[in-house]
């Protein structure tokens, strides 16, 4: 169990998380107590043993897909239920201790059971303020909350997943009259030896997805412009490469441990008139 809070907050140091607030209706002292007892409900219930509602996790889905702040919403009777996206939560005091109001999503469940501690954070909390339900009403707070990782147990695509790789869905286009053969979110790729070179270019992993579409993993992209000196004396691979229809010479660099392609361009000078 981690230790609790007593009187965590005064006016001055819940103020700085609710300055709207204090604008529209004036953050009184009877805010400041509600938020303590908050705190100190949320702070004692919480485990190491034993996810609760209100405990945050680190999640990876069956797609690869993750989300580094997932909220346990609400323990179900098929398993915890799971906020992957979630918006600021609304918290009140329960039975056997808090209960949430969640927006945001997709939400999945999850067996408790398979939930594995790793820490503890802060977590973000909301509640009505002294006027009520009314338009930014709503009093934010931190609390400490047990931090959980949950991976599922039969990836798609092995270890890869979007913390550390970027991800594409690429269709195959056989359409012979169209200009690409491969069409991805933001990209697309005239022909095979196209999207060769930006197999090689970004260390891609390829996946058949179904008879026309493929999932891509791959580095993530980052360009660095510099001054035509400093790109010269650069001692990495050059190529052209096809920026807003024109070709452009770049230089890469790839960081294998963060999955990054940087792309290394000669700052133009600025246009005067």
């Amino acid at each position: 169990m981690s230790e609790t809070t007593k009187n965590k907050y005064t006016l001055e140091t819940l103020l700085p998380l609710n300055v709207s607030y204090d604008r529209d209706h004036i953050l009184r002292q009877q805010d400041v107590d509600m938020i303590n007892i908050l705190v100190e409900v949320i702070e004692g219930s919480r485990s190491i043993l034993t996810p609760k509602v209100g405990d945050r996790m680190r999640h990876v889905d069956r797609d690869g897909d993750f989300y580094g702040h997932a909220l346990l919403e609400n323990l179900r009777a098929d398993g915890m239920s799971v906020c992957l996206a979630p918006y600021v939560p609304f918290v009140g005091i329960g039975d056997p201790d808090i209960w949430l109001s969640v927006s945001g999503g997709p939400f999945t469940s999850i067996d408790p059971a398979e939930m594995k501690f790793i820490g503890w954070e802060d977590g973000v909390f909301s509640a009505w303020g002294h006027c009520g339900p009314c338009a930014n009403g709503s009093v934010r707070f931190m609390a400490k909350v047990a931090k959980w990782e949950y991976f599922d147990p039969e990836p798609l695509y092995g270890d890869f997943s979007t913390e550390t790789w970027r991800k594409l869905y690429v269709r195959i286009n056989d359409n012979p009259e169209s200009r690409y053969r491969y069409v991805a979110n933001g990209t697309a790729f005239r022909d095979d030896a196209d999207f060769d070179k930006f197999k090689k270019n970004y260390e891609a992993t390829v996946f058949n997805h179904s008879d026309s579409m493929l999932v891509v993993w791959c580095f993530r992209d980052k360009t660095e412009f510099l001054q035509e000196d400093e790109w010269n004396r650069l001692d990495l691979p050059m190529q052209e490469r096809m920026y807003n229809g024109q070709l452009v010479k770049v230089k890469i660099k790839k960081d294998m441990e963060r999955h990054i392609s940087t792309f290394y361009r000669i700052e133009l000078p600025p246009i005067t008139y």
